[in-house]
């Protein structure tokens, strides 16, 4: 059971997942490393236990805490559609691979280590409650105080019914198929599928020559309520690859469309996907959760030493990224059909270092006019004035 008396911290971070335990990893990197004193901090998550249910996916070049656990890296990556592929590499950033249950154990290691830090699993949080001096949290087990919230939960679907946009829905498989005949070295990040409707690709990951990770992947402008697993395992089946053994599934449903924090207050601060760090018109967030986290972990630094307990909401992009992405996302969402074509000519149009800027949520101005210059005028401007 929290309770007041016990439970009184500098930090305290709502949810456990990817943003919350990389802003904790980020705070005890940069204490260690510039020698400042860490302030106290805990970790309320939901979960009572963490299980291998995700991979995340980056281009390499962006500093990251959890850079020493990569478990697969690939030179190449392509995108096809009707039989045509389009290639890149670079030899400055490869295609890198976490899978989460090196990142939450070595996460849950590097805060038990530290004595005034702490994870705290089946922990719910109800309500983040603004009071002069301190944030009062309201769980399912009590409550707590402390000086400044991170709060990183998945954003309400309050946040989300007003938007008219996609939902990315994904269901990967992990199999175990000798002989895949898949390119070891390549990374495939689209390889498209015929429909009318909507735009459908299947992921896919190559381990070694005996495992590889499938994934069936949905733009579903209907909600992102509906299964797509069958549609995996029906494209495993229909490839001929023999007898194959499915090791581990993840899914998930992610909003492609602009969020925006829901707190404004100099001791709540938001993170995650609620806080707009996934890049609507990609679904990618690792390497912008990464370099926002460690911006959040600086503040709370300084908070510490100078003893000002006040945040600022990190940016976790430009607003005119977010501007293109909400034209690219219109017009996908008014031709589903060709926006397969509008992929490949981008991948053919900029070069591997454009591209590996522009999905890693850093691009320069020049970048952006670059793959703008691929895309289709007439189309593109007509969903740039319209609405």
């Amino acid at each position: 059971m929290l309770n007041n008396e016990g439970n009184q911290y500098d930090v305290a971070i709502v949810g456990g997942g990817l943003s919350g335990l990389s802003i904790a990893c980020w705070l005890l990197d940069l204490a260690t490393d510039r020698d400042q004193p860490m302030p106290s901090m805990c970790i309320l998550e939901p979960r009572t236990e963490y299980e291998n249910d995700r991979t995340w996916c980056f281009w390499q070049g962006v500093p990251n805490t959890f850079d020493s656990l990569v478990a697969r890296r690939w030179s190449r990556w392509q995108v096809g559609f009707d039989g045509k592929y389009i290639t890149q590499s670079s030899n400055q950033h490869a295609y890198a691979m976490l899978a989460a249950h090196d990142v939450y154990q070595y996460a849950r290691d590097r805060i038990s280590a530290c004595s005034n830090t702490s994870l705290k699993l089946g922990i719910e949080v109800s309500e983040l409650i603004d009071n002069p001096g301190a944030v009062e949290i309201i769980t399912n087990h009590g409550r707590l105080r402390a000086r400044v919230a991170i709060d990183s939960r998945p954003p309400g679907l309050d946040q989300m019914a007003a938007h008219k946009g996609f939902w990315q829905r994904f269901s990967g498989h992990e199999v175990y198929c000798p002989g895949h005949g898949l390119e070891i070295e390549t990374a495939t990040l689209m390889d498209f599928q015929a429909c009318d409707d909507h735009v459908r690709f299947v992921y896919a990951l190559p381990f070694d020559k005996e495992r590889c990770l499938i994934e069936w992947t949905e733009f579903d402008p209907s909600g992102g309520t509906s299964d797509c697993s069958s549609n995996a395992m029906d494209w495993l089946r229909s490839q001929n690859w023999g007898k194959h053994e499915v090791l581990r599934t993840e899914s998930g449903s992610l909003p492609m469309f602009p969020l925006q924090p829901r707190t404004q207050s100099p001791r709540i601060v938001n993170a995650g996907v609620g806080a707009g760090w996934m890049r609507p018109a990609t679904g990618y967030q690792f390497a912008t959760c990464q370099r926002v986290s460690k911006i959040l972990a600086e503040q709370l630094l300084a908070a510490k030493k100078h003893g000002v307990w006040h945040l600022q909401q990190p940016k976790p992009r430009p607003d005119w990224l977010n501007w293109m992405d909400t034209i690219f996302l219109r017009a996908l969402r008014r031709h589903p059909a060709t926006a397969p074509r509008w992929f490949l000519s981008m991948f053919s149009g900029a070069n591997a270092e454009q591209m590996v800027r522009f999905m890693n949520d850093e691009p320069r101005l020049s970048d952006a006019l670059a793959i703008a210059r691929t895309l289709p005028k007439t189309t593109f401007l007509k969903a740039a004035f319209s609405v």
